[in-house]
């Protein structure tokens, strides 16, 4: 069966030996793929490519173990802006649902 949209399966032993037997592909195919689903983001392209070059900013010239550190924090702030968004999300819906009387919707 024909699945559409479907993201490839990732193989993480596949990722680490294109890293570890040649580190120049490995970061061509993780650009290519970054630039494939970032295209697909629409709207949210321009930010989302901004934010990508601004990280690779970051972690230019430094070690293993720097650019996994510095990986994880922004991770964590693009993790805890989308709570602080979701939260902010929940607060107008569950006010809404006040207005209505408590009626969803």
């Amino acid at each position: 069966m024909i699945k559409f949209n479907a993201a490839p399966a990732f193989d993480f032993d596949e990722w680490a030996a294109l890293y570890r037997d040649d580190p120049q592909a490995f970061e061509a195919r993780r650009r290519a793929l970054l630039a494939i689903e970032i295209a697909k983001g629409g709207a949210h392209a321009e930010a989302a490519k901004s934010m990508i070059a601004r990280l690779d900013a970051q972690l230019e010239g430094k070690d293993d173990a720097e650019r996994m550190r510095l990986s994880m924090l922004a991770m964590v702030a693009s993790a805890r802006r989308m709570t602080d968004r979701l939260t902010e999300l929940a607060r107008l819906m569950e006010e809404r649902a006040a207005l209505r009387g408590g009626r969803p919707g």
